[in-house]
């Protein structure tokens, strides 16, 4: 959450000057030029170092144009050489009426004639049924054999008529080919501007992640990697020794503008690649003097950001990551960052507990500063500072009658979890046993176990020794596998250990009936690619349809991810699986519309369709796992096998009939890259299963 500390309610309430021109900070004598240039319709050339404001300058002369001076500019097919078009220039918004104009010529070129060809046809299927009437006076021989004649050259005028018209669409003398708009100024109150700045000048100013007049305050901080640790330092403690070292810094005294490339792996900082935080290298920093308005926003975590209006500040947006500019943020927008790598931390566990609970761990830990600050204090003189009974404060002296929020703390860090960061060894199978319980398994509501439910034995053990590794317990400690179902056909695994509850529920694991609750998958999961692969795995492993080989034996059936909830989470429902949609679209896997079908008065049923095609499909086994289900992994191995298989039978039946590898490709609904894949995944050239 980001709260604005200002005396509006949003920063879009700040006035900004809706011209350019009037931006430009100095050069006085260049908008006095652009100024002149504009009225008097003249070209500019700007040229000079990255960060002079050219471009500036250039949007500026673009607002200035007067209106009725801007044109449109189209461009007519050569008919004596096709490679050099002919330019030609309209006053403004008439481009689009003389394109619309040659449409609908070229539609009425042949209008006319078509008609005539229509009438002749209805002629010629008429004239032998009146050719017979006519004829019958000469005997009913003679009329049959004058209509026969008739109907005969009628239908091959027929036919004739019908390879006229499929022709005629073919070729392209036989419609005009109408001008396409260049520039096209249709209602616009002010020229068009393109930006050319350069591929390394762009470089050295951010391009379009960073513009030299989105600043940063000297205090910020930033995260940045160092000999793969991840480490805090501000804007000016980290920027300044690198410029002030760096050979070839360029140097102006506008402004204090110093700039400068970097060598190769010389800065990594935090931020965005495929849309999760991690690790991306700097190629360029400057810094300049600034001499305006600055925009504070402060977190919930009581973290400040200081920068310009303009600065796009990461937001995330159902799963994705959106760039908004600092002015439009508003309270409860939520702030792409990371809290010094930790995921979850004392405070964490305690806020598992209810109010009475937290209420006892703030004074045990008042109690503990206190004896820390004055060692020879009694247990009895701290009751009175403290406003608490003396025997409460007696048996803490003695270690007894600890909070329990606090007993669950130190096992936690006995076993090395609290606090839990993204360096931790057991990151992936907390990730991998975090994902199940958003699935088949989960936290019972009265916390006396977590558990997870599947038809395969085997999957269940594995859940069990994943906890018994990332916790270090004994085999089978506090726990068991119990049988269900009414013929046995379901397993379940269940711990009742209350400190692993705790510790996964601070993770986000939800509690009780998931239909009747919110589902949101935590933001740390995107923190690593990896991690994201554990927890999707185990949530496919319970969620995901797996498809079998339709009985035409053309296509898959459904592959789906599919969950439920009551009417009132309807869209939480939809954000989370749009999540997912995008963690799979990260993937390069596509995804197709969300469909929704209500069970009754207070069940929905959700399903996330994946695209069928079976590239699309191969790339979701090459690119995704499937945790504690091997069923469905094996099921979808075997469908998309054998749908393959077909396919590369059938791409070489049609080879070995004379078609084209297009044509084949075409047919079976094929990519090039799909093709690739069926040729070097399923068996050697032209091996086919049965």
């Amino acid at each position: 959450m980001v709260i604005i500390n200002k005396a509006f309610k949003t920063t879009a309430e700040f006035k900004i000057s809706k011209k350019v021109i009037d931006q430009v900070i100095g050069q006085e004598d260049a908008v006095k030029v652009i100024k002149k240039a504009a009225q008097q319709r003249r070209h500019v050339l700007l040229i000079g170092e990255p960060g002079t404001g050219k471009s500036m300058l250039g949007l500026a002369l673009a607002e200035l144009l007067p209106k009725e001076k801007l044109v449109d500019i189209l461009s007519f097919p050569n008919p004596n050489d096709e490679n050099q078009p002919l330019i030609r220039v309209m006053p403004a918004g008439k481009g689009r009426s003389l394109v619309m104009r040659a449409k609908l010529e070229g539609s009425n070129m042949f209008k006319n004639q078509n008609i005539i060809m229509f009438i002749l046809v209805i002629i010629a299927m008429i004239a032998p049924w009146w050719i017979r009437h006519e004829y019958m006076k000469d005997g009913a021989a003679a009329a049959s054999i004058m209509f026969a004649a008739m109907f005969l050259g009628g239908m091959v005028f027929l036919a004739a008529f019908i390879l006229f018209i499929n022709l005629g669409k073919k070729m392209g003398g036989m419609k005009t080919v109408s001008p396409k708009v260049i520039v096209d100024n249709f209602k616009k109150k002010q020229a068009s501007f393109f930006d050319a700045t350069g591929a390394h000048a762009g470089a050295l100013l951010g391009d379009v992640l960073h513009d030299p007049f989105q600043c940063h305050f000297p205090d910020n901080c930033l995260y940045h990697s160092d000999n793969n640790q991840i480490k805090v330092r501000s804007f000016k403690g980290l920027i300044g020794p690198i410029l002030n070292k760096e050979i070839g810094v360029e140097k102006r005294a506008e402004r204090n503008y110093e700039a400068v490339h970097l060598p190769k792996d010389k800065l990594f900082v935090l931020g965005e690649t495929n849309g999760s935080v991690s690790s991306v290298e700097v190629l360029s920093s400057n810094r300049h003097d600034h001499n305006g308005e600055m925009i504070k926003l402060t977190t919930s975590e009581n973290k400040e950001l200081i920068v310009t209006q303009e600065h796009k500040i990461a937001i995330w947006r159902i799963g994705k990551i959106e760039y908004i500019e600092a002015r439009n943020i508003q309270e409860g927008d939520e702030v792409v960052s990371r809290a010094e790598d930790i995921i979850i931390d004392e405070q964490d566990i305690i806020n598992t507990y209810d109010e009475r609970q937290q209420e006892q761990c703030r004074l045990y830990y008042q109690y503990k500063k206190l004896k820390a600050e004055n060692p020879t204090w009694g247990y009895k003189r701290i009751s009175k500072r403290m406003g608490q009974s003396e025997a409460k404060t007696r048996w803490w002296h003695v270690g007894k009658y600890i909070p329990y929020p606090v007993q669950t703390i130190e096992w936690l860090k006995e076993k090395g979890l609290i606090p839990l960061d993204i360096d931790n060894p057991n990151l992936l199978l907390i990730a991998k046993v975090l994902g199940a319980t958003f699935g088949d398994g989960g936290i019972f509501e009265n916390l006396n176990g977590i558990f997870l439910s599947s038809s395969e034995k085997e999957a269940v053990q594995e859940f069990g020794n994943d906890l018994e590794k990332i916790f270090g317990l004994k085999k089978n400690k506090n726990s068991r596998i119990i049988e269900g179902g009414e013929y046995g056909h379901s397993w379940c695994y269940q711990n009742t250990n209350r400190n692993i509850i705790r510790f996964f529920l601070a993770l986000g694991t939800p509690r009780g009936k998931k239909t009747e609750q919110e589902l949101i998958i935590p933001k740390w999961i995107s923190i690593k690619e990896n991690i994201e692969d554990e927890f999707h795995g185990s949530l496919f492993g319970s969620e995901l349809g797996t498809p079998s080989l339709h009985k035409d034996k053309n296509r898959l059936t459904t592959l789906e991810l599919g969950i439920t909830g009551n009417p009132n989470h309807h869209k939480n429902r939809q954000d989370f699986l749009l999540t997912i949609a995008s963690y799979l679209e990260r993937r390069r896997i596509l995804c197709n519309s969300i469909y929704i079908r209500r069970l009754d008065e207070n069940s929905v049923v959700y399903r996330l369709q994946i695209a069928k095609k079976i590239d699309n499909v191969l790339l979701f086994l090459m690119n995704t796992k499937i945790n504690y289900c091997k069923y469905k992994q094996d099921r979808l191995y075997k469908a998309l096998g054998q749908w393959a298989m077909l396919k590369k039978k059938k791409y070489y039946e049609l080879l070995n009939r004379g078609y084209g590898a297009e044509h084949a490709m075409r047919t079976l609904n094929l990519t090039p890259n799909s093709l690739y894949l069926l040729f070097n995944h399923f068996g050697p050239k032209g091996e086919v299963e049965a």
